[in-house]
This record gives C-alpha cells, sequence and structure tokens, in this order.
C-alpha cells in the first residue's frame, strides 16, 4: 500500500460515497462494513446504476483512513428536507471529523440559480444549520480537525458554511469539490461584516478541486484564492457531456480494449493526476459564466432561472424543492439577453472558438434535455401588458396620421425627385408596419392569458 491519502482526497472520496444516496446507512457504522452490505446489492457491487460510485469506494476503503471512518448525524436522521443531504465521518478517535454535503439534491437546480443574484439562499441556509447543529451534537473542541467538504452544489454550500458560520475558529479548512461561486450581494455582505481581514481570514480556510472541464465551479463570481485551486484529469467517452461534472470521473482511467476496439472506462480508489489549468470546455465555461454575471441581476436571475429549470427538468422534477418555478419574464430575460451572450461568446471570443473545435473534432459531444419547462404566469399581468402595447399602436396610428397630413401640405413641385418626400414616405410605411407588429404582439399576449386562465396554473407549457 502506497503512501497515506490526504486529507484533501479523503475529502474527495467522501463526496463521492453521498452520490450512492444510500440513507439505510446505520449510524456508527464504519465506511468499510457499509460498502460491505453493499456488496451484493443490485445497484451497487451488483453493477448497477452506482458501480461507478460503489468501485472509487471499495477501493479507497482498503486503505484504513478511509475504511475505518464512521459515519454519524445523516440528515436524513436529523429532520432535513431531502434537498439537503449531508452527513458526517469520523475517526474512531474521534481526531478528525468530516462534515460532507451532496451535491444538487431533490429539486435544487433552482436554488442554485437564486445563488447568483441572492446574498443568501432557503438550501445554503439549511446547510449551515446542519453544520452548526453537528458542531453542537458531536461538542466539537479546539484539539478535534474539522473539516467541510462538498461536490458541485454541495462544494458551494460547504463554502458557504465556512463564510457564515458562528464555529469557524473551530473550522480548519473547506474542500469544495467542482463548488460554483456567489453573488455579488453575497460578497459584499461578507466584506462589510467581517472587514478585509476577517474575509481573507475565512477565504485563506477554502481549496477548490475542480475538473479539467468542469463546468459548474465557474458559476458566479468566485471566492477561493487562485492559489487554492487544483485542476484535476476526468477522461471521459466522448458521447458523456455530464462525465465532465461528474465526481467519479476524478478516480476514472480511459482503457483500449483491443477486442472491441473501443476504450472502456476504469475506476481506482486513486484521485487522478493534477493538470495544468483547464480544458477547453472549462475555460469556455469560465468566458460564458463572466459574461452572464455582467448582465443587471434581474436579467442575469432570470437567465438563471431558465437554465437551472432545464437542468431540473432533465432529472425529472418539474420545479424546484421549495416550489421555484419559471416565469415568463425568465423565458424573455434569457430569450434576449441570455441567448445573446452565448452566441456571442461562441462565435467571437478564443474561449468559444476552441470549444467549437473541440465538438467539430468530436472531442466533446453533448446529451440530451427534456423539452417540458413549468410556467408560472400571472394571467392579469399578460392582460395588462397586451393593453399597453394596443395603446402604444394607437399613438403610432395617430403618429401616422400627422405624417400623412404633414406630406400632403408638401408643394408639388418638391415632391418629384426630392430625397426628403421619398425618406418621409418610407417612414410612414416602416411606422405602419410597428403599428402591425405591436398589434399582433397584443392579440398573442392576450391569447396567451385566456389560455392561462383556462388551466389553473400548473399545467405544462
Amino acid at each position: 500500500m502506497s503512501e497515506r491519502l490526504s486529507e484533501a482526497e479523503i475529502s474527495m472520496v467522501l463526496d463521492t460515497f453521498m452520490y450512492l444516496d444510500y440513507k439505510e446507512a446505520r449510524e456508527g457504522t464504519s465506511l468499510r462494513n457499509i460498502l460491505k452490505d453493499l456488496e451484493t446489492h443490485p445497484d451497487y457491487g451488483g453493477g448497477g446504476v452506482h458501480y461507478g460510485e460503489y468501485t472509487v469506494l471499495r477501493q479507497a476503503a482498503e486503505r484504513e483512513e478511509v475504511g475505518n471512518l464512521i459515519i454519524t448525524c445523516q440528515s436524513v436522521n436529523m429532520g432535513y428536507d431531502s434537498g439537503t443531504s449531508a452527513c458526517t465521518f469520523m475517526t474512531p478517535d474521534r481526531e478528525c471529523v468530516y462534515v460532507v454535503y451532496r451535491g444538487t439534491g431533490d429539486g435544487e437546480w433552482p436554488d442554485n440559480g437564486i445563488g447568483m443574484t441572492s446574498a443568501a439562499t432557503i438550501q445554503q441556509k439549511r446547510a449551515l444549520s446542519y453544520f452548526e447543529q453537528v458542531v453542537e451534537t458531536l461538542e466539537i473542541k479546539d484539539s478535534q480537525r474539522l473539516i467541510v467538504t462538498g461536490h458541485s452544489k454541495g462544494g458551494n454550500k460547504a463554502q458557504f458554511v465556512t463564510m457564515e458560520t458562528k464555529y469557524i475558529k473551530l473550522l480548519d479548512a473547506c474542500y469544495s469539490v467542482d463548488g460554483q461561486g456567489f453573488s455579488e450581494q453575497a460578497i459584499e455582505g461578507w466584506k462589510d461584516r467581517y472587514g478585509a481581514r476577517g474575509y481573507r481570514g475565512r477565504t485563506a480556510k477554502l481549496y477548490g478541486i475542480h475538473g479539467e472541464n468542469d463546468y459548474v465551479s465557474v458559476l458566479g463570481n468566485p471566492i477561493i484564492p487562485k492559489g487554492q485551486i487544483r485542476y484535476i484529469a476526468t477522461p471521459v467517452e466522448k458521447s458523456n457531456f455530464a462525465g465532465y461534472h461528474d465526481i467519479k470521473y476524478m478516480f476514472a482511467s480511459l482503457v483500449y480494449d483491443e477486442k472491441t476496439g473501443n476504450y472502456v472506462t476504469i475506476f481506482n480508489g486513486r484521485k487522478n493526476n493534477d493538470t495544468i489549468k483547464r480544458g477547453e470546455l472549462g475555460e469556455y465555461a469560465a468566458l460564458l459564466s463572466g459574461a452572464v454575471m455582467e448582465l443587471p441581476p434581474p436579467k442575469r436571475d432570470g437567465c438563471a432561472a431558465v437554465a437551472m429549470q432545464l437542468m431540473e427538468i432533465s432529472g425529472g422534477r418539474m420545479w424546484g424543492i421549495n416550489g421555484e418555478r419559471l416565469k415568463l419574464s425568465d423565458l424573455r430575460d434569457f430569450t434576449f439577453q441570455g441567448i445573446p451572450v452565448i452566441s456571442r461568446s461562441l462565435l467571437k471570443e478564443n474561449e468559444g472558438k476552441a470549444l467549437l473545435g473541440a465538438f467539430k473534432d468530436g472531442d466533446i459531444q453533448l446529451g440530451k434535455i427534456s423539452a417540458d419547462v413549468i410556467l408560472q404566469v400571472d394571467d392579469q399581468c399578460l392582460l395588462s401588458q397586451s393593453e399597453e402595447l394596443r395603446q402604444t399602436a394607437q399613438r403610432l396610428h395617430t403618429l401616422v396620421d400627422d405624417f400623412r397630413e404633414a406630406a400632403g401640405r408638401i408643394p408639388a413641385y418638391m415632391k418629384n425627385g426630392e430625397v426628403f418626400y421619398r425618406r418621409l414616405n418610407q417612414s410612414i410605411k416602416e411606422v405602419e408596419e410597428w403599428q402591425q407588429k405591436l398589434n399582433r404582439a397584443a392579440d398573442l399576449q392576450e391569447n396567451i392569458a385566456m389560455s392561462y386562465q383556462k388551466w389553473d396554473g400548473t399545467e405544462v407549457f
């Protein structure tokens, strides 16, 4: 057996455990025994849906510093919702304690979007509540080493806990694996509350571990010091776009099978080697995130809401865990703000061109996303907007009449061959076209409102 795993790599292994979604583990059981219980389970050791994660954990648990860790304080047993999926592991002597958060849980994708424009979200606050309850339940002391970690949204929660907890003196380190950043409101709030020195003191405890082509860790504004971020090789089969953000691929290798002529993914109990920098997808995702974060907060909120709702739908849920639903204004923001940003970043920026080249060469492929979307619609607002459009169209109609009257007063000798007269008539035609477009838009708004009045606000759009 080679050298002992670092606490950073142990954190990554425990983050992987959270994706087993196994909530029946007995409190006080070692990780090795938990995995033994799952050895013949069809979903785990039996080769099912979580076989990859199980393989990583089984191999890692052969090391005593991993296998001997004891599970405790599972959030499912402490009254927390299914989105707040967390548990705690500690060494048998209780000298080291790991508080671990799962990535985006049931219905949490919209909460991710809210975090792009808000100082704090409901799920972030629940993660903080869990952490502080663990500290008090286990009576954590200064002599113990306390680690907080998580992958994806779990990494974001771990960072949030580090920035918010009243037990900061007890917390030694935060390992955020592919965890996204925060809104400017959150960051400015922390700077105001703690001052520059206090803010730096908390962020100094943050460490980022990101996949080379991860596209989630770049979201929002980062607070992890650049010198404390490392990138990990994540070999992924071409058809598996989701794999670039899947933690188990940080433990994977692609092996060529001479019999089939294909590459086969093999999972290991040790993380992959570090890379020098991000890959093409990671660089482009960082560029796009920066462009989105420059949008005005209300527009950014709408764009984020659409993107996160699509992610939620791909997982089979129609709305967020706290009832979040898309509004028609969100789709409007995404259409008129988000899509142009995406197009511009892909076609004009070097990072976007490099990504398109990777797609063209078949190095990266996208998966499929469901087309079902749930909308929250205020039909009275739609009707009000429709009326405003009609009023504007009427004002344009009046303007056209004024133009025609003015044109009629122009002397005959000025009409033939005069540029001014031709331009005036052309302007009249253009204004008439806009009047017609506004009336058609008003009709559409009114029809949509009437349709939603017939439904009850819960139908699929």
